[in-house]
């Protein structure tokens, strides 16, 4: 899957920017607005730096800089580091690895058209929450079958979809997740 499936299968678009003169409460505001970990940088348009949730607490917080008198500009991580699009996963998280990043930019022929976060590959890399087994990534490139559905709670827990309906309930915040339900038969149960 890793070797096949490319960063356009998972990347985030459109990229949420602010200008290079913003001060960081304005970039911690959108951050916080829009539910995000960072924020690209631009300069009349053009993406020049990433601020990121750790680059505010690092160089600002804990360095006693005054968050509304400190632009963006200063504190923000450069040079950019950018993956074409067309780049499989397998590269991205190599690239990432390499450069000891949480996010690249994505290209299509030079121009950033999206972002690529350590999450969507943490996403990729799922576990059902009632048996433990890996839950196959689901692309948007790739054809469903009914043995890849998966139910997600609204607590972010995971589950096949054939488990869900053993388990019923969500088993970390008790919210019901089927109105279907499967009795397994007694030999397949602990108590046989």
């Amino acid at each position: 899957m890793w070797q096949t499936a490319k960063v356009r299968d998972v990347v985030k678009s459109p990229i949420i920017s602010i200008e290079e003169d913003s001060s960081v409460v304005e970039a911690a505001k959108v951050m916080a607005e829009k539910k995000i970990s960072g924020i690209v940088i631009t300069n009349k348009g053009k993406p020049v730096g990433l601020v990121t949730e750790r680059d505010v607490v690092s160089k600002v917080v804990a360095a006693g800089k005054d968050p509304s008198q400190t632009t963006v500009k200063e504190v923000m991580s450069k040079p950019l580091i950018t993956i074409d699009i067309e780049a499989t996963l397998l590269e991205a998280v190599d690239l990432m690895n390499r450069k000891k990043v949480r996010r690249l930019l994505v290209t299509r022929d030079d121009e950033i058209i999206g972002l690529f976060t350590i999450r969507d590959v943490l996403a990729l890399s799922r576990i059902c929450a009632y048996c433990g087994k890996p839950i196959k990534p689901l692309l948007p490139s790739q054809p469903q079958s009914e043995a890849d559905i998966i139910i997600e709670c609204s607590c972010g827990a995971v589950y096949m979809q054939e488990c869900a309906k053993t388990v019923v309930y969500c088993i970390y915040c008790s919210r019901k997740l089927v109105t279907e339900v499967y009795y397994p038969p007694p030999e397949d149960t602990f108590s046989g």
